[in-house]
C-alpha cells in the first residue's frame, strides 16, 4: 500500500518493553491483594489517569494519580535507560520510510518524558517529526483523538496514514477512525493476536515482513 504519512505506537511496536510494563502493573496490582488475570491486556491502552479509575471502580485498589505515575514511570525509566532493546528490523524499515519521503510520528500511551527518554537512549527520535503522548491529549487509545490529533500535525488525511499498533483495542480504534492499521506482533498480545490480525488492514510478524509487504 501507498502512505505519504505513518503513526507509530511505540511499546511492544518499536521497541520491546511491554514485558517490563505487565510486570510493573502486575506486581502493583498484587501488591494491593487482588488477583485479577487478563486486566494487564485492558489496561494497555489506557492514560495513567484511565488506569487508576479502572483499578479504583473494578478492581478496588484506591490510589491517586500522582503516587502511580510516580511510582511506576520511576521503574520505567530505568528500564528504558538499561533494558528495554530497540525490535530487529525498525531502524531498517524507519529508515527505508523516510528514503520515500513518508513523515513519520509516535503516538503512545506513555508518559512523553518516557517516550522521548526511551527514543533517544535507541537513536530513534530522528526518524519522527514530534512523539504524542495520550496523556497530552487527555484520553487512551480506546478513543480516536490521539490518532486525529497525530494526522492534524502531520497536515495528513487518515487515509493516507498508515498506524502501527500491537495492541488490538488500539489498532481498531485507530481502523474505525478511517485510519489503515498494521498489526504488529508481540510477545505480551498472544492471547489476542487470532483475533487482531485478521481483522487489521496488515499485519506482521516482524519488522522485515513489514518491508516485504508494505515497501
Amino acid at each position: 500500500m501507498q502512505f505519504s504519512f505513518a503513526i507509530f505506537d511505540m511499546d511492544g511496536t518499536l521497541v520491546d518493553s511491554m514485558g517490563y510494563w505487565d510486570q510493573t502493573c502486575e506486581e502493583f496490582i498484587h501488591e494491593n491483594g487482588v488477583d485479577a488475570p487478563g486486566v494487564i491486556d485492558v489496561l494497555k491502552p489506557l492514560t495513567v489517569q484511565q488506569t487508576v479509575e479502572y483499578l479504583e471502580k473494578e478492581l478496588g485498589i484506591h490510589v491517586s494519580v500522582t503516587e502511580m505515575s510516580a511510582r511506576m514511570c520511576k521503574i520505567m525509566q530505568a528500564h528504558y535507560e538499561q533494558d528495554v532493546e530497540i525490535k530487529p528490523g525498525v531502524t531498517d524499515f524507519l529508515q527505508a520510510l523516510r528514503a520515500r519521503g513518508v513523515k513519520m510520528c509516535v503516538a503512545s500511551s506513555s508518559p512523553q518524558y518516557l517516550v522521548e527518554t526511551c527514543l533517544a537512549k535507541l537513536s530513534l527520535k530522528e526518524y519522527f517529526e514530534f512523539f504524542l503522548s495520550a496523556e497530552e491529549v487527555g484520553k487512551g487509545k480506546t478513543e480516536p483523538d490521539i490518532y486525529y490529533e497525530a494526522a492534524r500535525r502531520l497536515h495528513a488525511a487518515p487515509s493516507d496514514t498508515m498506524v502501527f499498533e500491537d495492541a488490538m483495542a488500539a489498532g481498531l480504534t485507530a481502523q474505525k477512525a478511517g485510519f489503515p492499521v498494521t498489526a504488529v506482533w508481540d510477545t505480551s498480545g498472544i492471547a489476542e493476536w487470532e483475533a487482531f490480525h485478521p481483522l487489521a488492514d496488515y499485519a506482521i510478524l516482524n519488522w522485515k515482513e513489514a518491508e516485504e509487504i508494505l515497501l
